[in-house]
């Protein structure tokens, strides 16, 4: 696995797991390999500078394209709170989802340029 993540990046490993996990549902490593790539991504995504007093934005990409965006309710939801003025706080308190669920959302939807979260 670190072989991959240093060829490929994490977000390429973790795609990878997936597709390996919808093969074998039961083996209980590619799950914790699954979970701990997860809890990389999540820490890279707080590695930010201003951490969880980032604002995360909507990118022009997806507002002039935002059908190329396959959301799921979700993520759809998560997106209804992006509105350049509300940091990562305060979207983990209005998110409905656990924190960690919602932080690896929001890391996804930066992954897929669907936000961004400027310096």
């Amino acid at each position: 696995m670190a072989d991959s993540i240093a060829q490929h990046g994490a977000w390429h490993t973790y795609l990878k797991l997936v597709e390996a996990r919808a093969a074998y549902p039961d083996d209980l490593s590619l799950r914790g390999y699954t979970e701990i790539l997860r809890n990389t991504i999540v820490r890279d995504f707080l590695a930010h500078p201003k951490g969880m007093r980032s604002v995360p934005k909507l990118t022009a990409e997806f507002l002039s394209n935002f059908d190329r965006f396959n959301l799921t309710a979700q993520e759809g939801y998560l997106m209804s709170l992006i509105d350049g003025r509300l940091d990562l706080q305060k979207l983990l308190i209005l998110s409905p989802f656990d924190q960690f669920t919602t932080l690896f959302t929001l890391a996804k939807l930066q992954h897929e340029r669907a936000i961004t979260v400027p310096q």
